[in-house]
């Protein structure tokens, strides 16, 4: 059975009209994975891999919790770990970190609100 890590109570202060930008960046060699951004509303989106995406303005955000789902995989037989760090308009929010003996296919959720600073 594959391990999931579960990072709730995330927070990230947004203004009403600022444009908020998910990204995931692969740090160890060798990842493949794909998030998918539950937003309140319609139309989530989606990163293939590591990558950037619009999920929408800080008012359309609030009263839901954001959740992002990550199914990763990393085969390289050379790397010893699976790191990955969540980024919210260019600022760290999570840094995810685990060792592959623990789990080679971690599926990762983050639960994110975004409060009016």
């Amino acid at each position: 059975m594959r391990k999931t890590f579960r990072y709730k109570n995330l927070s990230f202060a947004v203004a009403d009209e600022t444009d908020v930008n998910f990204t995931v960046e692969f740090m160890s060699d060798g990842n493949t994975g794909q998030t998918l951004i539950n937003i309140p509303g319609p139309n989530d989106p989606e990163i293939q891999d590591a990558g950037s995406t619009l999920i929408g303005k800080g008012i359309q955000l609030r009263g839901d919790t954001t959740i992002c789902f990550s199914d990763i995989a990393n085969l390289n037989p050379n790397e010893d770990e699976i790191r990955i760090q969540y980024k919210i308009n260019g600022q760290l929010l999570k840094e995810h970190i685990n060792m592959k003996t623990d789990e080679k296919t971690p599926i990762i959720i983050l639960f994110i609100n975004f409060p009016k600073p």
